[in-house]
């Protein structure tokens, strides 16, 4: 008997979705009017989506193509203090460099110092890198706002004196009312306890590349560093950038076992502590928090949005299911069943949610694929960029879709779509012929 039902209600679908179609264009306007604020909430949730992307590639490439790299190897007394003495030996750059030949390494050296203008006087965070291999592992080098960049010996001063070129960054240049070619002196505490101080020459401006760089970084060469310093003995922070991102887990756990074998070959003094490399989801965390929770983000603003337009589909269905009840009264006297009055109802609703899924998502597609093309230009009101939590983003904000996301979008639509529609088809269940027909 079971089976006889099932049978008869597969025999009619065929008949209930064509008169469910039909139903759907009986009153054309208020159909259209239903689609649109349907694949009009879905356009937003799919540019939403795409934004959230475009922001999560951006802060990666910021990250890791900019300054941060993929990995980087420090001494545990420098990640816990930036202890000025916590340095790894040369030695160990070249070891790794042997050892892993498809990646590409950059030594940098940190510290603190006073800069002085004419006019002026500033604290400053000193990062010294060498050009060359600076320029295979990062973008940091081509961050140029003003200037030419120049890290080498620049000509004698006034005085006589020898002096290098530096880079600053653009707030720094602000404040301290800095140009390509001004003089600035450095003023520091060197290795060996004594006062090291030295006069540069400014040769470039470096565009916004992290708040605090931007407002206090002095760039300069490694030899300008060793002579300001008087720190030959080794770097702090070793860059490394990966061909295949992919492969960042495993060359993470081979560069741990050949730091171990390093160690034990060549003892370092326990005051600084072992050196360990750390991936850019643990160098930056807030990027990596981002990953984690962009996608729910997108899921709740994705829900709420058209939850909201689906309001829109529960009223049409609504009004449709009143308007027609003295038919589906007809209907139900003349022996309907009311499984097919209800199945018919959510045949109507989910054509409604169908055709606004592929409207929306035509739609979406086209205007994603345009600001893909051209960006987000801020350039007007943030010609520097903006800062979001701690990262510096181009004034021309990137979108990205993956497929998934579209794919996602237009099933969260039809799912809330077919739920809202739930209500309206109860109610064809529970009419009364006999009151309905009067």
């Amino acid at each position: 008997m079971k089976h006889d039902n099932l049978s008869s209600t597969v025999s009619r679908l065929p008949m209930l979705l064509f008169i469910a179609w039909r139903n759907v264009w009986r009153n054309p306007i208020r159909s259209i009017l239903t689609i649109s604020a349907l694949a009009g909430g879905l356009v937003m949730v799919i540019f939403y989506a795409a934004m959230m992307d475009g922001m999560v590639r951006q802060m990666i490439f910021q990250a890791t193509a900019i300054s941060t790299g993929h990995l980087q190897v420090h001494r545990q007394a420098y990640i816990d203090d930036q202890d000025l003495y916590a340095t790894l030996p040369w030695s160990y750059m070249e070891k790794i460099a042997q050892d892993f030949p498809e990646i590409a390494l950059a030594p940098r050296l940190y510290a603190a110092g006073l800069a002085s203008s004419a006019n002026t006087s500033n604290g400053v965070m000193i990062r010294a890198v060498d050009p060359t291999r600076e320029a295979q592992a990062t973008k940091m080098l081509d961050q140029v706002r003003n200037g030419e960049l120049d890290l080498g010996l620049a000509d004698a001063s006034k005085e006589g004196f020898p002096r290098y070129n530096l880079v600053i960054g653009a707030q720094l240049a602000k404040n301290m009312e800095l140009l390509p070619g001004s003089e600035l002196v450095l003023v520091t505490q060197a290795a060996d306890g004594s006062i090291g101080n030295a006069l540069f020459r400014i040769s470039a401006i470096l565009k916004p590349l992290d708040p605090n760089f931007d407002r206090m970084g002095v760039l300069m060469s490694i030899e300008a560093y060793q002579q300001l310093m008087y720190l030959q003995d080794g770097f702090h922070e070793l860059v490394i950038r990966l061909d295949d991102v992919n492969q960042l887990e495993q060359v993470q756990a081979g560069l741990d076992q050949a730091l171990q074998q390093l160690v034990s070959e060549q003892p370092l003094d326990e005051l600084g502590g072992t050196p360990q490399a750390r991936n850019w989801r643990q160098l930056v965390p807030m990027i990596a928090d981002m990953l984690e929770i962009s996608k729910s983000i997108v899921l709740i603003v994705g829900f709420i949005i058209i939850g909201l337009a689906s309001m829109g589909m529960l009223n049409t269905m609504l009004m449709a299911v009143h308007e027609r009840s003295h038919e589906f009264g007809i209907l139900l006297a003349i022996g309907m069943k009311r499984r097919w009055l209800l199945l018919m109802v959510l045949f109507e609703s989910f054509f409604l949610a169908l055709v606004s899924a592929l409207a929306g998502a035509l739609l979406g597609l086209a205007v994603v694929g345009y600001f893909e093309q051209h960006g987000i230009d801020l350039s007007g009101t943030l010609p520097d960029g903006y800062d979001w939590g701690g990262i510096i983003f181009e004034p021309v904000m990137q979108v990205h879709l993956e497929i998934i996301d579209l794919f996602s979008a237009c099933a969260l639509m039809i799912i809330i779509t077919m739920l809202s529609s739930l209500i309206p088809s109860w109610r064809t269940v529970r009419l009364k012929p006999a009151e309905v027909m009067r």
